[in-house]
């Protein structure tokens, strides 16, 4: 303790002052964990993230329709690049990051974490902590992440979850039965489960749907009339709040003419008086008030004389859909069946990725994150054999929906033939899946879909001349991902500058200042929209140049947009 007065003890007003507001803001509950070094996030300040498209993987089956993603290199580099591309135009996240176990399953700055390392967890909390705060800018003020987990790691993961995402915007925590056997090698309960945590990025901006209903449970409103399908319920409530202690107005007699079916609420001649008894005899309450009744009697009610005794029913119609439950159980969620088979089936060998989701959950996922956007972004960072990829191309053929996926996984070795996750397993699973394919005797139709297959690669951060005009020409299929125009269209004599066309807009790359004028006069006949990025070492504007075509185009500097974002994230 004397050690401690004696720190403080020469210490000015305003330095206690500085320490005494320091201490007011550390956290008083929350997560805390020794910070350990991710040499991934480290290899930033002296490489920046950058991509190559890889043209023989890209699978163009309709211009017409979106192009979708997959990015091969480690995720924080995926995530670094998308902070430019995509910050706040992502609808959905999915992702499924390691769990932990110990079973070395899972590197760390390249080395297998097991069992015995004692910072096991702090490793973990400090490699998806900083991929987890670059993904949340990603997302639209709408959006939704979804992040599975096992019970490794449910608890830190939940308290970082509420730290970054923020706890008032938690939605949910699902429990989804995928393993229905449970582990063999459990000790002392065969876990059959795992957790999905369910955020969005600001609750009261996020939409939720309902699930479709399956075809048991369509099967069970087995009547029908000109409105709709239904089952019957008894009008009588039952179970809590279902007294007339509890609810006195639902409780007042309903009156029936057995000859004509007519009920009433107000007594009458030749109406015999119904009161919603119980089987013992006990008082309980209807559903509707009087009111209620009165209006929706004529459709929605039906009274049934059964060897004597009266009984009253609502037509309870069916739904489009079923709120979700936070405890999922059903055979499609086996992830062996729906996932590990599934994918022996379309690669055609075994064994080829360890634990791949099943597509049915992650479907049911997407369907309640963006059944009712049919444009949405969806992200999956841990893509791994790319379930996300599959279910959101059989989303989209369901309904005729255009959404677009972004898949980023590694190039690590997945199992004992070498076959490595993103070329050997990702990608044939999506291209197979999007043009078709045969298992055994049967036949898949394609799903459809565009994909362009991108490769991380580095160039040098230090800033210099030299380095900045190799980041800008790094730069045009990034440019091209963020402006979503792919088709080129000035030709390999086009000399300074370079146009790309998308659905809806163009891009230009401007390297040469000379070719300002022949840009515009290519320009001029092209109804659309133009962002222009334009080269300069000094991150300059050029508005003068531009001013009489100003109307159709916005100016963009060239490389000063990523550079700021890269000082950014990177501390630099």
């Amino acid at each position: 303790m004397a050690e401690l007065n004696s720190k403080f003890q020469d210490w000015s007003r305003d330095e206690l002052i500085n320490e005494i507001t320091r201490l007011t803001k550390d956290k008083k509950f929350g997560l805390v964990w020794e910070e350990k070094e991710d040499e991934v996030v480290e290899k930033c300040k002296t490489k920046f993230p950058v991509w190559d498209e890889v043209k023989d993987k890209e699978i163009c089956l309709d211009p017409t329709k979106p192009t979708n993603i997959l990015i091969e290199g480690d995720n924080y580099h995926t995530l670094s690049v998308l902070s430019y591309t995509h910050k706040g135009k992502v609808d959905f996240i999915y992702i499924d990051p390691p769990y932990n176990t110990g079973n070395k399953s899972w590197k760390y700055n390249n080395k297998f974490v097991d069992k015995e390392d004692g910072f096991r967890h702090s490793k973990w909390l400090s490699f998806i902590s900083k991929r987890l705060e670059l993904s949340k800018h990603l997302l639209k003020k709408c959006g939704m992440i979804v992040v599975t987990i096992d019970d490794y790691e449910i608890g830190p993961l939940r308290l970082l979850m509420d730290e970054i995402f923020g706890e008032q915007n938690r939605l949910g925590l699902v429990t989804i039965m995928h393993n229905p056997g449970g582990r063999s090698d459990d000790q002392y309960f065969a876990t059959s489960h795992e957790y999905c945590l369910v955020y969005g990025k600001y609750h009261g901006e996020t939409a939720t749907y309902k699930l479709p209903l399956s075809e048991e449970q369509k099967s069970n409103y087995n009547y029908k009339d000109e409105i709709s399908f239904y089952k019957l319920a008894q009008f009588r409530r039952g179970g809590s709040n279902s007294t007339p202690k509890e609810r006195p107005n639902l409780f007042y007699p309903i009156y029936y003419n057995s000859n004509t079916g007519d009920i009433s609420i107000s007594k009458r001649e030749n109406y015999e008086e119904i009161l919603p008894l119980d089987n013992q005899g006990n008082k309980r309450v209807w559903r509707w008030s009087k009111e209620t009744l009165k209006q929706r009697k004529n459709t929605e009610i039906i009274v049934k004389n059964t060897k004597g005794k009266i009984s009253i029913y609502t037509k309870d119609r069916i739904k489009e859909g079923r709120t979700p439950k936070t405890v999922w159980v059903d055979p499609k969620y086996d992830a062996s069946s729906h996932g590990t088979k599934l994918l022996q089936k379309i690669l055609g060998k075994r064994n080829a990725f360890d634990y791949p989701k099943s597509l049915y959950a992650v479907k049911d996922m997407l369907e309640i994150g963006v059944q009712g956007k049919k444009d949405a972004i969806i992200l999956d960072f841990f893509a791994g054999s790319g379930t996300t990829g599959h279910a959101v191309l059989e989303l989209n053929k369901e309904d005729g929906g255009n959404r677009k996926f972004i898949l980023s996984t590694n190039n690590e070795d997945n199992n004992k033939e070498g076959s490595k996750i993103a070329p050997d397993i990702c990608y044939p699973r999506l291209k197979k899946v999007i043009e078709g394919y045969k298992s055994g005797n049967d036949c898949f139709e394609g799903l459809g879909g565009n994909l362009k297959y991108y490769r991380t690669s580095y160039i040098p951060a230090l800033i210099t001349d030299k380095n900045k005009l190799m980041l800008a020409e790094k730069l045009i299929e990034i440019l091209c991902v963020r402006e979503e125009t792919y088709q080129l269209v000035t030709t390999a004599s086009t000399k300074g500058f370079k146009l790309y066309k998308g659905h809806s807009s163009y891009t230009g790359i401007l390297f040469d200042l000379l070719e300002i004028s022949n840009f515009k006069k290519t320009i001029t006949e092209i109804d659309f929209p133009f962002r222009v990025y334009v080269f300069s070492l000094g991150g300059d504007s050029f508005i003068e140049e531009f001013s009489d075509v100003s109307d159709k185009v916005t100016l963009l500097p060239l490389p000063e947009g990523i550079l700021r974002v890269y000082k950014r994230l990177f501390q630099l």
